[in-house]
């Protein structure tokens, strides 16, 4: 019997472990140093999901501003309109790009001005309940 239970005590450890197991891989990560401190600065990002079911991203958090959201961008005639997104979805053993005039996280009132020294935690909320954290690093504007 304390066989059984040993047994049943490790699938139960491996089980939650495959659970708070990273949800997606982020590659590529980086910040987009805005042209002006103390403004809201873009991020990009490859997103994979090798996991067997999608995965959808309904938060996210930086530790560097107030608030952040999840943006696509699109052209309304002569201007760049920027629709903010509720959700990304990460289909089933694919992947997500987040790239300059596509998709992104913008970072709303920074707490303090970035550098490309700067290091910035950023936390995405799945809607299975669970987070995952990443670490970004700064890059200057190229515009």
């Amino acid at each position: 019997m304390n066989d059984y239970r040993k047994v049943g005590a490790s699938l139960f450890l491996s089980l939650v472990a495959s659970h708070c197991a990273a949800q997606v891989q982020v590659e590529n990560a980086w910040i987009q140093l805005a042209l002006s401190p103390n403004t809201d600065h873009a991020a990009y990002m490859t997103i994979n999901n090798p996991q067997l079911r999608s995965q959808t991203i309904v938060g996210v958090s930086a530790d560097c501003c107030n608030d952040s959201i999840l943006q696509k961008r699109r052209r309304e005639g002569d201007k760049v309109v920027l629709d903010r997104l509720d959700y990304l979805v990460i289909p089933s053993q694919g992947m997500l790009q987040l790239a300059p005039n596509e998709l992104q996280l913008t970072l709303l009132e920074p707490k303090e001005e970035l550098t490309d020294a700067s290091r910035v935690k950023v936390t995405f909320s799945f809607s299975d309940g669970s987070t995952q954290e990443i670490e970004l690093g700064v890059k200057p504007s190229q515009e």
